[in-house]
């Protein structure tokens, strides 16, 4: 076997790092979304990973760390979602917006959120982690074809209040569902919008 061929299928030092790291965050998910944030012990993290609490620390200084960082991969993927979905038309747009806060990965936003108002350090922390994913999905949407012909200013508001309103629907939907007024509340919703692009001022017709 040549020297390149008993190489071939090994990882780097940077490869297994990035591996493990990810698979650290990747169960911080999970287990969140399973057993809520304050259940999600390192040992259960750890033990999800296949990580010993040692290796856990050797890529992350704290659980606050970790946790943060789980923040942060779950906005890469709203964001991938919101990419990946490309220029469609407004009612597509919105129905994808309510999916998205349904989704169960966003239990795990949720959780973070609602520890972080009596949690300072985790709010310090999350704070610029949501900033910076609200901040993209209104840049987004102000570049895509639907909401072309409405002031920047008005589709921020308009796309960061509907993002708000899915997300409440989302928590009290897990304790009091009314799917009848849920399909309602996304046609009147998808009426209201379309209406407001069509006139491009920000003020429907």
């Amino acid at each position: 076997m040549t020297e390149a061929g008993s190489t071939t299928g090994r990882r780097t030092q940077a490869e297994r790092t990035a591996a493990t790291k990810a698979a650290l965050v990747d169960a911080t998910i999970e287990t969140i979304a399973d057993l809520g944030y304050h259940r999600a012990s390192l040992g259960e993290i750890c033990t999800r990973a296949g990580v010993s609490k040692g290796g856990l620390f050797r890529h992350f200084d704290s659980r606050l760390d970790l946790v943060v960082a789980a923040a942060e991969e779950v906005g890469r993927r709203h964001l991938d979602g919101v990419r990946e979905l490309g220029d469609v038309p407004i009612a597509d747009l919105l129905t994808f917006a309510r999916s998205r806060a349904r989704a169960r990965i966003n239990a795990v936003w949720f959780e973070l959120l609602i520890a972080a108002r009596t949690d300072t350090a985790l709010r310090e922390q999350l704070t610029p982690v949501a900033l910076h994913l609200y901040d993209r999905i209104e840049e987004i949407a102000v570049a895509a074809t639907p909401w072309a012909e409405m002031e920047p200013d008005v589709t921020r508001l308009a796309v960061t209040s509907v993002v708000h309103m899915f997300d409440g629907e989302a928590v009290i939907r897990a304790v009091l569902p009314r799917p009848d007024l849920e399909e309602a509340r996304l046609a009147g919703v998808v009426e209201l919008f379309e209406a407001v692009a069509q006139d491009g001022s920000g003020r429907p017709r």
